[in-house]
């Protein structure tokens, strides 16, 4: 194998040096951790690998059961309609990431390794297991990170599917790659509500402001129950985050210090009841205002706290950095079906040539591939994953969009 100023690659260091070897590697150390993180609720079946980036989902109608007809002694009865949907199609997108390790890199390693070495000779001890234990430190991180930004292309893709209606790709998720692309639910635009100026929970960017003739308590009844209209099983979904921003609303303070302490009504219900009942919302923890909102809803609610990150070119510093993003989008309420709503679709990777060290990740997905340039003297690990979540109820996705 090729070797940097006498020290083997961080891949033959741990033998891996053909496919079979990677991925019983892989598998052992790594597969474990794809879950960690992974937040696709209600997107949680992958769908079989396809060959072709076009994919086509069956949609699915909402499942109403209809009575049996009525007819005279010697009719037939019309035939039940078909539940299967139309058929909604798209593209799918691919991620990719990658991890190299150049010659700056190496020096800083063997660097490592020398003061690891000139130590164990000053206390007569060997330093092969802490050398050992360095580089394979730094392989499994490596990896890791690998492994880490497709979690959290996934989880970003879900959230915005269901708070957006799309993975739009732009500067602010996107800045390293293509932009300008829309990757859509193909929720119907009624299915979405947009308060007016005056209906708006807040009117500026602090949630310092309330709209003037803003009902938030009632408009969280009405999205409920546009989705109780279609189905039984409701959920409702949100950024944690943003939810408590909201919470801090005059409205919502007194509604849920009235289902915290019930006994606050026990008198009649007043300008004196409501200031203390704003007053035990204001005092009440995260938890308690959580569970007192999910009384208020009547149905499940689950609090998106999933956070994503991108690395961006900063012109000012001169280097890059990094940025946090709510996979779920902020001031967005989703009332959806409990269960599934949609499935992974998956492009079906290709290994390389010969040249390059492969393993298959994500439940053979995705891959990864290693190289190693001699020329230029970089290890380089590159990974890719076609892979997009696919609602297959988008009728059945009510939205509502508070600013």
């Amino acid at each position: 194998m090729d070797k940097i100023f006498g020290l083997d690659t961080l891949m033959a260091i741990k033998g891996l040096t053909s496919n079979e070897a990677f991925q019983v590697y892989y598998n052992d150390i790594l597969a474990s951790r794809e879950s960690e993180g992974l937040n696709l609720s209600g997107f949680e079946r992958w769908d079989i690998p396809q060959v072709d980036f076009t994919y086509e989902q069956l949609e699915i109608e909402n499942n109403i059961k209809v009575m049996a007809t009525y007819v005279d002694l010697n009719s037939e009865a019309i035939p039940i309609g078909s539940k299967v949907g139309s058929i909604l199609r798209g593209s799918i997108p691919r991620q990719k990431a990658r991890f190299i390790i150049g010659e700056n890199d190496y020096r800083k390693q063997m660097m490592l390794i020398e003061r690891l070495n000139t130590a164990a000779r000053l206390t007569g001890s060997d330093s092969s297991e802490s050398v050992a234990a360095m580089l394979t430190k730094l392989l499994f991180g490596g990896l890791t990170d690998l492994q880490d930004a497709h979690i959290g292309s996934l989880n970003y893709q879900v959230g915005q599917m269901k708070s957006a209606g799309a993975v739009t790709l732009t500067d602010a998720n996107n800045p390293r790659g293509i932009q300008n692309v829309t990757f859509s639910a193909q929720v119907p635009t009624e299915n979405v509500t947009t308060l007016t100026s005056t209906k708006r929970w807040f009117t500026d960017a602090t949630k310092a402001t309330e709209g003037t003739a803003c009902n938030p308590t009632q408009d969280i009844k009405d999205l409920i129950s546009k989705a109780k209209e279609r189905y039984d099983d409701v959920v409702l979904e949100v950024d944690e985050k943003s939810f408590l921003e909201d919470m801090k609303h005059s409205k919502w303070q007194t509604a849920l210090g009235y289902i915290i302490m019930p006994t606050l009504l026990a008198g009649g219900k007043d300008a004196t009841t409501d200031a203390s009942a704003m007053a035990v919302t204001n005092a009440s923890s995260n938890d308690v205002i959580k569970n007192a909102f999910i009384k208020f809803c009547g149905v499940p609610v689950e609090f998106s706290k999933t956070v994503c990150g991108i690395e961006k070119w900063d012109n000012d510093s001169k280097s890059l950095k990094r940025e946090k993003l709510r996979a779920f989008n902020a001031d967005t309420y989703l009332a959806r079906p409990a269960g599934e709503i949609g499935t992974m679709k998956n492009v079906t990777p290709l290994r390389p040539d010969s040249s390059a060290i492969s393993a298959l990740i994500f439940g053979n997905r995705g891959i990864i591939e290693y190289r190693y340039d001699a020329k230029h003297k970089v290890q380089d690990w590159a990974s890719e994953l076609t892979a997009l979540a696919v609602p297959s109820r988008p009728k059945d996705m009510f939205r509502l969009k508070t600013k």
